[in-house]
């Protein structure tokens, strides 16, 4: 996708933020779409931002694409990610059983099934990714 289409698109995504912020603003959607189009304007203004910075500075366009392609940050962002999910499987299932006996029986159900929810995605990612590599 070339830049100028990709500013398009930025323009598009800003320009419907503001419009559901001040279709809120006017009462006519809830606070959260107002939100939500608070949080479309908010990313697509830095986006838009981030595009002129890298259409005006070669060097800074440069670095930013190497550091993407860099196989060290893509090794440490990965091993990251790894020890994110080990940490929020290991919280979950810490947070189910201890909620269990102090009362709190459905949020520990639930704590529980998004740690099975959680390790099940994981299995089928395994899957398709080890027939693909």
């Amino acid at each position: 996708m070339t830049m100028s289409r990709k500013n398009l698109i930025y323009m598009a995504e800003l320009l419907i933020g503001i419009v559901v912020v001040v279709l809120g603003c006017l009462e006519y959607v809830d606070s959260y779409w107002s939100g939500i189009g608070g949080a479309l304007a908010g990313v697509a203004a830095i986006r838009l931002v981030m595009a002129v910075r890298y259409a005006r500075d070669p060097a800074y366009a440069r670095k930013v694409e190497v550091q993407s392609s860099d196989e060290r940050i893509a090794f440490v962002a990965g091993r990251s990610a790894d020890m994110a999910f080990r940490l929020s499987i290991l919280g979950l299932a810490l947070l189910a059983i201890v909620l269990r006996p102090l009362g709190y029986a459905d949020v520990s159900r639930t704590l529980g099934l998004v740690m099975c929810a959680e390790t099940t995605l994981y299995w089928v990612t395994y899957l398709v990714m080890s027939r693909k590599y």
